[in-house]
This record gives structure tokens, sequence and C-alpha cells, in this order.
């Protein structure tokens, strides 16, 4: 074999190999997300994956299980739609000087609102009031019962930086996770509407979430 056929193949050889390598990297490279709940998940470009679910993840929407539950969502700038866990899904966004979601997720009632550093949220029987800490939000959760006061949610700020629909539908996605009953029920006594709150806060020096 000549000299020059010898480094053409090594050469060859050499970009496989760092192409499979990269693409290794990225098929495994992944946040996590909800650690701490009943359904821990690794999320990546491309999947979502915990210990009893595994959802393909695509630029419009996600298919799969969740806590082997059927899912099949679509989303855009405007609304998120479809089924979860065999019951409609229909999501209302907006976004401005904050992000909110509102409507019903599998057929629990959601209200999300996402402002600067805070994070007011019902899903399905739990109310969460909530600011942003590294790797995702510390409060309060009242599911009518005793207040959790220093509850943690995990959701990091790369995933708080994904587009709108897909952004909303994770973190309702990982609220659901740590919300043990999905009954609509919930003390209105100490529930306050999110835009309420967030007119009794001060001014925060935090920064806006990029």
């Amino acid at each position: 074999m000549s000299r020059s056929l010898l480094l053409s193949s090594l050469l060859f050889l050499g970009v496989g190999c760092a192409g499979a390598g990269s693409g290794l990297r990225a098929e495994t490279a992944g946040v996590r997300m909800g650690q701490r709940s009943a359904e821990p998940m690794v999320v990546t470009s491309r999947y979502i994956t915990g210990p009893s679910s595994s959802l393909s993840l695509r630029e419009d929407g996600l298919r799969g299980r969740f806590r082997d539950q059927p899912v099949d969502l679509q989303w855009d700038f405007q609304r998120v739609t479809g089924v979860f866990g065999a019951q409609p899904t229909k999501l209302e966004l907006s976004e401005g000087d904050d992000v909110r979601a509102s409507g019903s997720f599998g057929g629990s009632p959601v209200e999300l609102l996402v402002k600067e550093n805070v994070m007011v949220a019902r899903v399905g029987a739990c109310a969460y009031y909530m600011t942003r800490v590294e790797g995702g939000y510390s409060g309060q959760r009242d599911c009518d019962g005793p207040l959790d006061d220093g509850f943690y949610v995990d959701f990091p700020e790369s995933l708080q930086a994904r587009p709108l629909g897909e952004m909303a539908t994770l973190l309702t996605l990982a609220l659901v996770s740590y919300t043990d009953t999905y009954s609509p029920s919930i003390s209105a006594a100490r529930w306050t509407h999110p835009r309420e709150l967030l007119r009794e806060l001060p001014n925060s020096s935090c920064r806006k979430y990029q």
C-alpha cells in the first residue's frame, strides 16, 4: 500500500470515529428534570426518558408514554393541544413581560405564570409559589393540605430557554410529576390568582431569563 493511500485510509477512519463519537455524545447528553419527583427525567433535544416514561421530542410536539400513560401533544406559540394520559389537553399560551399558560392538561386544570425570577402555578390539586434558584425553583407547594415550605422543583434554566410551546409543556410536565393527585379540587382560601400574587412582589434585582 502506498504512503498516500495509507494516510487517506487513516484519515477516513479518524473522521468516521470522531463523527460516531460526536453523534453518541449528542444522543446521550441531556439535562435532568424533576429529579425529586415521582418520575425523575432526562431531557435531550430529541427524547425525554424516566423510570416509566419514554417520549420522543420534536420541534412542534412530543409523543410516547409518561408513567406508562399515552401522550401525544402538539404546540405552537399560541397553544398546546392533544392527549395526555388518554385525556384531552388544551393550554392557551402568551409571552411578553411574562410567560403564561392556562387551560387543561390531561383533564386537570392548569394555570402557569413565570415572570423574572418568580413562578406561580396550579396543576391539578397543587398550587406552587416559587422563586428561581440554581437548577430550578424553590418555595411553597399547597396540595389542599399542610403547606410544603422549602419545596424544590428541578427545572434548569436551559429548559426555561426553549421555545414557548416546548418550555410550557416541559414545565407543566415537571409539575405534574411532582403532583401526587390529579384531583381538580383545591383550597380556594389558600389559592390566589397568579397575577394578584405577582402584584404584591417587591422589585427583584435578579436577571431575566435568557
